[in-house]
């Protein structure tokens, strides 16, 4: 019998999850394996596990800014007026299933910073085995280990036997053979393997690759894994609208959770929970939430004729992202880019090679590098570098009326700033180029409508002092929140990219990749500046920054200090101030920004959610 709506909302679960994306696919499959407990799942998106755009590595790009793939979420405009686009998954498996497949990973001293902010039981040594439970780790071919410098790979650290399949790409371009000799001749070849929590350096990257060459997601995985369950349902293509609580608290004044709303066609309904909710909705959808159920600031809640049944301002707030920089150059002659893939028989040559023998173009990948402050001053001429002194007296945060939690965040990530030891920045490329114009519009910013080749090197800011939020703006829960970044709102942010941007013009000039550009990395894309100065870097990194799509950080897990920045909306388990059987599961709850791409985090943060629900019993 064919799951329905109505037959959804008459079943009481033991569990109810919002969203079925890459935390709430993990929280599912792993509640479900005890058949002793239901679990029901919401999502808004609808299966797409056997789709070739989601499948196919090379195309990850086509589906941003598609309503039948994403989200669609933009920023409220931000500095020089730029709205950026955050594509956010929107199909069984979320964003793990739209995003560019790398699998990189956050530093042990990220983990234990979130210790320190007052979650107790939290460090690295606590969450690493998570990590590993998420992970099936495949690893290369001999001739790649020596070809593309991967012998920095500790085994010990990875994963063996989980659902998520890494490996490294099958096809490397020229651009991606030149990286680890390039960053050799910078003397920042990899030091160790960054998945045991500690290296540094350029390296080829593993990838969310499975043994075919296609994409390992939650969506094909976790969900995979456990959707014949009997006792595992999941809604799709329905709206969760709020959560629900009853009339009367319990024994110690918090709020009772029901069960959730949801929206499927146009009829709203109502399911029940007889043990938790759990809000796995990210970044920007679970604050929303929580909102629209009437936790959060009275001030936000008031504004848009909601009723108060329990005010935390830390509620949307105290969102941070990875903001991202582009510099792009002239391709050497002859050289293959995806601009060549603008001829159709060409395109249509290396879809056959991917369908036919699961490599080419198609099968690619970014490698990265991971670098301190330090390393990236190590690059550049005396006369660019800009360094960065720890001030005479604490700085607090930008936010007036801060909390203490605002400045420990800002004193911890100073510190990994100055450290030698911690990334600072985050760099990879695109065998392409770019329009930085069009930040609002995904479909069109990674890529060029220019004739010609090119090159494209991406920084990211790996530790951003810069705080936002995301509110909602209307009590409609089809309304999108507003979205506020805040980039560059710090003048750390901007002093930090700044040097990034001016690293990527150094790596460009560097061989072996130098060769592969045009005047040996000094022909800029048309529409870039000719040479990047101290005089012009500034302007630049205002007029050109975009994200990487890493936001997290809404529901914060830290003590509850009366809200705002640094304040909790969960604790150390996840759940919910002020209310009893409800938590949240996903990037949102992460205080506290970390190196790389999030993929991983939230495989291991559901991985180790799901055992404390375990633990629990309910509630």
């Amino acid at each position: 019998m064919a799951l329905t709506a109505a037959s959804f909302a008459a079943t009481t679960f033991d569990y109810l999850i919002a969203g079925g994306g890459t935390a709430g696919l993990t929280l599912a499959a792993r509640l479900s394996e005890n058949p002793a407990v239901t679990v029901g799942v919401i999502e808004a998106g609808v299966d797409r596990s056997n789709d070739p755009k989601v499948l196919t590595p090379g195309l990850a790009a086509t589906m941003w800014g598609d309503e039948n793939y994403d989200w669609i979420y933009k920023t409220v405009p931000q500095t020089n007026g730029r709205e950026v686009a955050h594509p956010r998954g929107k199909l069984l498996g979320g964003s793990s299933g739209i995003n560019l497949n790398l699998w990189t990973h956050a530093s042990r001293r990220d983990i234990d910073d979130w210790g320190l902010l007052g979650n107790k039981g939290w460090s690295w040594a606590d969450l690493f085995p998570f990590y590993k439970r998420s992970e099936n780790y495949i690893p290369p071919p001999p001739a790649d280990v020596e070809a593309e410098a991967i012998n920095f790979v500790d085994p010990a650290c990875h994963g063996e036997g989980g659902p998520v399949q890494t490996k490294f790409p099958p096809f490397y371009s020229e651009f991606y053979d030149a990286w680890s000799p390039t960053y050799a001749n910078l003397n920042l070849s990899v030091d160790s393997d960054l998945r045991c929590g500690l290296g540094l350096g350029g390296a080829t990257t593993l990838a969310t690759f499975d043994k075919e060459n296609a994409r390992s997601y939650a969506g094909n995985t976790y969900y995979s894994l456990s959707k014949n369950r009997p006792n595992l349902k999941i809604l799709t293509d329905a709206l969760v609208t709020k959560v629900n609580f009853y009339r009367r608290k319990d024994s110690a004044g918090k709020l009772r959770v029901e069960g959730l709303s949801f929206r499927s066609g146009r009829r709203t309904r109502t399911v029940k929970a007889s043990r938790e909710v759990i809000l796995s909705a990210g970044t920007f959808q679970s604050p929303q939430l929580l909102e629209l159920s009437g936790i959060g600031s009275a001030a936000v809640l008031g504004k848009n004729n909601i009723p108060v049944l329990y005010e935390n301002p830390a509620v949307g707030e105290n969102l941070q992202d990875h903001l991202l920089l582009p510099l792009s150059f002239t391709a050497a002659p002859g050289l293959a880019t995806q601009e060549s893939l603008r001829n159709v028989t060409l395109f249509n040559e290396a879809l056959a090679l991917y369908a036919n023998e699961r490599t080419g173009p198609l099968a690619s990948e970014t490698p990265t590098a991971h670098l301190s402050y330090a390393q990236l001053l190590s690059t550049l001429p005396p006369e660019l570098r800009i360094p960065v002194r720890r001030p005479p007296t604490p700085h607090s945060s930008t936010t007036p009326g801060a909390s203490q939690g605002a400045a420990q965040q800002y004193e911890l990530t100073l510190n990994k700033l100055l450290s030698p030891t911690e990334a600072a920045g985050q760099i990879l490329f695109i065998p392409g180029g770019t329009t930085p114009a069009a930040v609002a519009n995904t479909s069109l910013y990674l890529s060029t409508p220019l004739p010609g080749n090119y090159f494209t090197l991406f920084g990211a800011l790996e530790r951003p002092f810069s705080r936002g939020s995301v509110h909602i703006v209307s009590s409609d829960p089809a309304a999108k929140p507003a979205v506020d970044p805040a980039y560059l709102s710090h003048p750390l942010d901007l002093l930090v990219a700044s040097t990034i941007v001016l690293h990527m013009q150094a790596l460009a000039r560097t061989h072996p990749l130098a060769s592969l550009l045009a005047g040996n990395g000094t022909v800029p894309q048309p529409g870039f500046p000719e040479a990047i100065t101290l005089a012009n870097v500034a302007s630049f990194v205002k007029g050109a920054f975009s994200s990487e799509y890493h936001p997290l950080g809404t529901c914060a897990m830290a003590p509850l200090r009366g809200g705002g920045v640094g304040g909790g909306v969960v604790d150390e388990r996840f759940r919910v101030y002020g209310t009893s059987g409800l938590r949240v599961v996903d990037a949102s709850v992460a205080p506290l920004m970390v190196r790389g791409n999030l993929a991983s985090l939230v495989y291991a943060l559901a991985e180790r959610g799901a055992g404390f629900i375990m633990e629990d019993g309910g509630r």
